[in-house]
């Protein structure tokens, strides 16, 4: 097999076919017995010739070898071969003959009308497309694409800054203010506790009256603290807004704008105010900004004593005093920070995570400077020990639960036996805290609207700053008024006036040593009665 494979193989590449190959080996055994009749002479001679005409040369073919005359004969023989079985015209014939049966059923009867297809108009482009409303009216053209842009109010350079004045007022006024806050910090006054009995003082107070000339808008937008100067000479009031701004006051002068000065030390809200303990030249404020100053009468100049890292967006949020140099700031993240202003630089000396939401207020005990106390938005106001704080995970003394989020928590001046909280579960507590031992009890509740809306400042309750038995604080009750209640959650009286008051004041506070009371608004416009 394997033979006839090759032998196959070799006929193939040769170009001859099996039967060629067997009509040539007849013809050659015919010539040869025809050689063998014949002389050799003849037998060379007829063999010459019968090769020619066998292979039927062709012009040029001379030139080629006789192993390529014989291939190229060979192939000529096969085409000759094919052409005369006339494969073909068999094939042409065959599929004449041959018609596929058709499948389609003959239709008989009434014919079949074929409807020529009509070419749809275009559809006209939707209203959206052609940037339509409804009504077939143009649409403004789109908002450009928002591209980041740095903060409107973006945090005030690092560092000191000078107390230049916002408002437009005479350089001759503002020389005389700056000479009148110099002096106001030269004069050491310290507040001298009055005995005084509750019937007297609400005698007194119920006596004070608001004029038309002590109420003026000192700010321009919404105010967040208020302050009074401890002076009994001159009746200065600081207060500060929701866009950094820091108004001074003074009430009896028509120097400015009747009395008003603004700067702008800060670019968030200020939502504390406190004169220095020892040094009434010094007014510290802190901000949502995150950062504390402190503003120097003498070197008339805003220093910066401490800032949170700009690009974290911490918010300072209370401070409160626990010696004359060092301070407690609560910070929207949850921690309290020490803060000492005699060391350069504005870090703090420690920092403690004492709640997971953002704490409010903070408060030191007058007494006791190592307990202190703070208000968070997850609805407790929890008391520590400075002398146990760790900075990972510190524990508190005792936590007062309240439904909702607290506002504010302050300890009473003087001895701090009470803590006076506002929440926003509509509730004024009082709690004792004349044992610091971890049983603070709840001693007196009373519901007060403390839903102000989104427009409104929160309510935030404070303690007349020489009483541990009084507290002010806002109202939404109509005609619009301040509220005084006693330590028992009592109200004592209230402070109104139809012509002069006709808003809400959120923030209140009361002059240090004398009777006298300032109310600030949402609109930056103070109140004062006297």
């Amino acid at each position: 097999m394997a033979t006839k494979r090759l032998r196959s193989k070799s006929l193939a590449q040769t170009g001859i076919s099996p039967e060629l190959k067997r009509n040539k080996q007849t013809k050659e055994a015919q010539v040869h017995l025809l050689q063998v009749g014949d002389g050799p002479e003849q037998n060379n001679k007829n063999t010459e010739e019968d090769d020619k005409k066998q292979l039927h040369l062709l012009p040029g073919d001379d030139s080629l070898s006789e192993f390529e005359r014989r291939r190229l004969q060979n192939l000529r023989d096969n085409a000759a071969f094919f052409s005369t079985l006339n494969i073909k015209q068999a094939k042409e014939n065959l599929s004449t003959t041959i018609q596929k049966p058709s499948n389609r059923r003959p239709a008989r009867g009434l014919q079949i009308e074929k409807i020529k297809k009509e070419s749809l108009p275009r559809r006209p482009p939707s209203l959206r497309l052609q940037r339509k409303d409804p009504h077939g009216e143009a649409v403004p053209a789109p908002p450009p694409v928002w591209e980041w842009q740095p903060p409107e109010h973006a945090r005030q350079a690092p560092g000191p800054i000078k107390m230049i004045q916002k408002n437009t007022v005479k350089d001759m006024d503002e020389v005389t203010f700056m000479r009148t806050l110099k002096n106001m910090g030269k004069c050491k006054e310290k507040a001298t506790k009055k005995n005084v009995s509750t019937d007297s003082f609400i005698t007194s107070i119920n006596a004070l009256t608001l004029k038309s000339e002590h109420v003026a808008k000192v700010v321009k937008d919404r105010i967040f603290s208020v302050v009074v100067h401890p002076s009994e000479t001159k009746l200065l009031v600081c207060t500060g807004d929701k866009w950094g701004k820091l108004g001074f006051w003074d009430v009896n002068s028509r120097d400015g704008n009747d009395g008003v000065f603004l700067y702008e030390p800060h670019s968030r809200p200020v939502n504390c105010l406190s004169f220095g303990q020892d040094n009434t030249d010094r007014l510290y404020s802190c901000s949502y900004d995150g950062t504390v100053r402190c503003t120097v009468f003498e070197q008339a100049i805003f220093d910066e004593i401490y800032a949170t890292p700009e690009d974290d967006d911490i918010r300072c949020c209370h401070f409160d005093f626990l010696e004359p140099n060092t301070m407690l700031v609560c910070q929207s993240d949850g921690c309290v920070a020490v803060v000492d202003t005699r060391t350069q630089g504005t870090g703090a000396e420690n920092i403690y995570h004492v709640h997971g939401k953002l704490a409010k207020t903070v408060s030191v005990h007058p007494q006791e400077k190592n307990y202190f106390i703070t208000a968070c938005r997850d609805g407790y106001v929890s008391v520590w020990d400075l002398r146990h704080m760790k900075t990972k995970r510190p524990s508190s003394i005792d936590d007062l639960p309240h439904s909702k989020s607290v506002s504010s928590a302050y300890f009473s001046p003087g001895t701090g036996k009470n803590i006076l909280t506002t929440s926003l579960d509509d509730r004024l507590n009082i709690f004792d805290s004349s044992s610091m031992t971890g049983d603070i009890r709840r001693k007196a509740s009373i519901r007060h609207d403390n839903h102000v809306g989104r427009w409104l400042t929160n309510f935030r309750a404070v303690w007349h700053p020489m009483r541990e038995d009084v507290f002010v604080v806002g109202s939404m009750h109509r005609p619009r008024q301040i509220e005084l209640y006693d330590d028992h959650c009592h109200m004592l009286t209230t402070f109104s006036d139809p012509d002069y008051l006709g808003s809400v004041c959120s923030i209140n506070a009361f002059h240090p040593t004398q009777n006298i009371l300032v109310g600030g608004n949402s609109s930056g416009r103070l109140h004062v009665f006297t």
